[in-house]
């Protein structure tokens, strides 16, 4: 589905989950859509739509329409293991899951009726794929979550989540890069030091790119955060 929601803008959806599959074909789509539209200002993947904005002096509806539908149509037919990702460098995170710093971390395993220990062993073994990036500067959405941890949103967010906290949200993970509201169960905490400059990590997630947790103990983390 192609809509313009602005006079010099274009949102693609494509009819896939929101998943590690789908933020590879929207990037695909992307690159399509950088190479064969002129004037192409910016271009904002996220799971799996594609918002192509363009300089309104060279924006052409039929046109943007035609060739966005074409690079679509491709984007869907490429096989998913051939669909290249961001070519970015791993960002490794060092995650303390000391109870402490994850007050949701017993609530999640008694969920999952396994150890906390297990929680934290299968939260940080994947490598997640950022599959888009928003709600605060520099907040990456990642996924999937090993389905047996997946856990919902807390019914009452709460109003102050600390800079670092690490968080899941159904089988989406991601670090809180500032302090705020926000309604993810935390089971861990990143040190914040990583996160105090904006830029850098606004800079550090790119949907596509990858990331991975380090287990560390409290005095590592408390080391880290000096």
């Amino acid at each position: 589905m192609i809509t313009f929601p602005g006079p010099a803008s274009a949102l693609v959806v494509l009819p896939v989950a929101p998943d590690r599959d789908g933020i590879a074909r929207v990037l695909s789509l992307e690159r399509f859509a950088r190479e064969s539209l002129a004037g192409v200002r910016a271009t904002i993947p996220a799971f799996n739509r594609l918002l192509v904005e363009g300089a309104p002096g060279r924006w052409d509806p039929e046109e943007i329409m035609s060739t966005l539908e074409t690079g679509a149509r491709a984007a869907l037919r490429a096989p998913p293991k051939t669909q290249a990702v961001a070519a970015t460098a791993m960002v490794t995170l060092p995650v303390c899951y000391d109870p402490d710093l994850a007050p949701d971390l017993e609530q999640v395993a008694v969920r999952a009726e396994m150890s906390p220990d297990d929680v934290a062993r299968l939260h940080s073994a994947p490598t997640y794929l950022v599959l888009a990036t928003g709600f605060a500067p520099g907040f990456a959405y990642l996924g999937d979550v090993d389905a047996r941890i997946a856990t919902r949103r807390r019914l009452s967010p709460r109003a102050r989540v600390p800079r670092g906290a690490v968080g899941i949200a159904d089988r989406r993970t991601g670090v809180y890069p500032a302090e705020g509201p926000g309604g993810w169960c935390l089971v861990g905490r990143v040190p914040a030091a990583l996160f105090e400059d904006a830029a850098e990590r606004i800079a550090r997630f790119t949907p596509g790119g990858t990331v991975e947790f380090r287990p560390v103990g409290r005095k590592d983390y408390e080391a880290e955060c000096r």
